[in-house]
């Protein structure tokens, strides 16, 4: 009970962090029409932020206090999971992307039973074979067996594995702050997003203009102070008070959100296979949130 209680307010700021991220494919497609191409959009969203949060990181340097450089493996992790998965929002359909990412009970779950000894219940066994039926619904069988379609939904799918091990690793860093996190963050993740818009795939897309950049600075300045910072705030706040299993839970907010804003506006298919994948998806997660009242 006491459990439950302080996993209230995480509960709730992730929640609503998650929501808003449902709708972050609005301003990330509109940045990509503005001539910033999927590369290049993804590093910025990167880039901006490390540049505004250095000068506090130099403060904290200049009284003896960590910035967050040495936490390399939590800022590769995370960050990389959200370089892949921004990098899939441009890449295959809004509602695809979504889903591949977040079955993330699955990955959470098998996280939690192999490496934290948590039991596997009947309850969550449900979810799961939700979950992966949802997986398979999503990725189809037009080649016998469930197989990424492109190379966006390779990246979503990656991407939710990564981010379940990467919130399992800031779970173990409690001691770390939550400053130092969100730094390594920005930081390990645009190194990863700069090294991928240097491959050779048409993907990546071309450099923007200098002319591109001096109109979308502004919006991207905004975008970074108002939106990305806060918001992995909170959810690397929050991913040191939930397991692995229950912020997975919570952040299909995102897909519930994003699935409905991708339906109205995409303008991209959504038929019985995307219906019926994001059934299952979410009933997995439903599943998963009874099993977790009944433990707690």
């Amino acid at each position: 009970m006491n459990e439950t209680r302080s996993s209230t307010a995480p509960s709730f700021m992730v929640v609503a962090a998650a929501s808003l991220w449902g709708l972050f494919w609005l301003p990330l497609r509109a940045f990509e029409s503005a001539g910033l191409e999927a590369g290049w959009a993804t590093l910025a969203q990167f880039v901006v932020p490390a540049v505004l949060l250095t000068p506090l990181a130099l403060c904290r340097v200049s009284r003896g206090r960590a910035t967050g450089l040495g936490e390399i493996w939590t800022g590769l992790l995370v960050g990389s999971a959200f370089v892949l998965y921004f990098e899939s929002l441009l890449l295959t359909e809004v509602v695809r992307a979504l889903l591949l990412f977040y079955i993330t009970p699955i990955w959470g779950t098998l996280l939690e039973v192999t490496f934290m000894r948590r039991r596997l219940t009947g309850v969550r066994a449900i979810a799961l074979l939700l979950g992966l039926s949802g997986f398979c619904v999503i990725l189809g069988f037009e080649t016998g067996v469930p197989m990424p379609r492109n190379l966006g939904d390779a990246m979503a799918l990656v991407a939710g594995v990564t981010f379940a091990i990467g919130t399992l690793r800031v779970r173990q860093r409690t001691q770390v702050p939550v400053f130092e996190q969100l730094f390594s963050f920005f930081i390990y993740g645009g190194l990863l997003a700069g090294l991928l818009v240097l491959l050779p795939t048409d993907e990546m897309g071309a450099p923007p203009s200098v002319a591109v950049m001096t109109v979308l600075a502004p919006w991207l300045v905004l975008m970074a102070a108002a939106f990305l910072i806060p918001v992995m705030w909170v959810l690397l706040w929050g991913s040191k008070a939930l397991n692995p299993g229950k912020l997975g839970i919570l952040l299909q907010m995102e897909a519930v959100v994003g699935i409905g804003s991708a339906a109205l506006f995409a303008r991209e298919p959504f038929g019985f296979r995307e219906v019926s994948g994001t059934v299952l998806v979410v009933s997995a997660a439903l599943v998963d949130t009874l099993n977790q009242r009944q433990t707690h």
